[in-house]
């Protein structure tokens, strides 16, 4: 379950990092 956690939270923080740069892009 920590696994799958982590692994979530890294999705996560990696969608809103590119949400961030797609948007200062524009």
């Amino acid at each position: 379950m920590n696994f799958l956690c982590s692994l979530l939270a890294g999705l996560l923080v990696a969608l809103f990092d590119y949400w961030l740069n797609s948007r200062n892009k524009k």
